[in-house]
């Protein structure tokens, strides 16, 4: 009797054990990220952030050094003097969200893109920015909109940075399988800014199913040198975006986005 007891205790001793160490070190699948998210060292993962900084287009609407200037009817902060005012959990959360500590509500920000970011990108952005040295003058106060502006928001045309967050946190390109998962992400954080977070286009943009009809060759030129199909001249945002984002982009990355966006063109509609 004695010894059915202590094989009954033993057995269930067996079932409450954790795993075996075999187990445990089991890799754990790594992040679909930009080429060089997982460097550790500390310079070469602030070059990475840089470059992320480049393809995002930061310097688009913060200058060429973060140092801030007017577009449109606003006016981006100069970064090298407002990074230190945040922690990195804020600043993440302003990047993602769109909403700084104190609040107040942001235009313009396509946090809508960044929220979407791996947790490796982000953290090398963030990296990236903690190297800047503050230069150049403070952040200019912010404009009043013009009467054509406040009635496009009167009508919901242009909303904040947190709105259009929570508005299309959930809408994602088509997934088409992992083998195209990095250019489905690369997609989502890029080319969505412009051409929806479906990449069905809009009013001033074609659904990314025109890719479709490209070569590789060509494709890889156009991201490359912003050079349409049989050398068909594109408009200036986009060649603009080509050369001075796109081009950063390394040459697997491109390829990845070609896969992806090829595949999806070939995707029953």
């Amino acid at each position: 009797m004695r010894q059915w007891l202590l094989a009954m205790v033993m057995c269930g001793l067996a079932a409450c054990a954790p795993e075996s160490d075999e187990h445990s070190a089991l890799p754990q699948p790594q992040p679909t990220a930009f080429d060089g998210a997982l460097v550790q060292q500390a310079a070469a993962k602030a070059a990475h952030g840089k470059r992320i900084a480049d393809v995002l287009g930061c310097t688009g609407c913060h200058g060429k050094d973060l140092q801030g200037e007017r577009f449109y009817e606003l006016y981006a902060s100069n970064l090298t003097r407002d990074i230190d005012k945040y922690s990195d959990q804020q600043l993440e959360h302003v990047l993602r969200v769109g909403v700084p500590p104190n609040g107040r509500e942001l235009w313009g920000m396509p946090s809508e893109l960044f929220q979407h970011l791996s947790e490796p990108d982000m953290a090398a952005l963030i990296a990236h920015l903690r190297t800047l040295k503050p230069t150049g003058g403070p952040t200019q106060p912010p404009l009043p909109f013009p009467a054509d502006v406040r009635e496009m928001i009167a009508k919901g045309e242009w909303k904040t940075t947190a709105a259009t967050v929570r508005e299309v946190k959930a809408i994602a390109p088509v997934d088409v399988g992992p083998a195209h998962e990095l250019g489905r992400y690369i997609s989502r954080v890029t080319c969505a800014e412009c051409h929806g977070p479906e990449l069905k286009g809009g009013r001033d943009t074609p659904d990314l199913l025109v890719a479709g009809a490209y070569s590789p060759e060509e494709f890889e030129r156009l991201m490359v040198d912003g050079i349409g199909s049989r050398g068909r001249k594109l408009k200036p945002i986009m060649e603009g975006v080509s050369k001075g984002r796109f081009s950063k982009m390394t040459p697997r990355e491109r390829a990845a986005l070609y896969g992806y966006l090829k595949r999806r063109a070939e995707q029953p509609q």
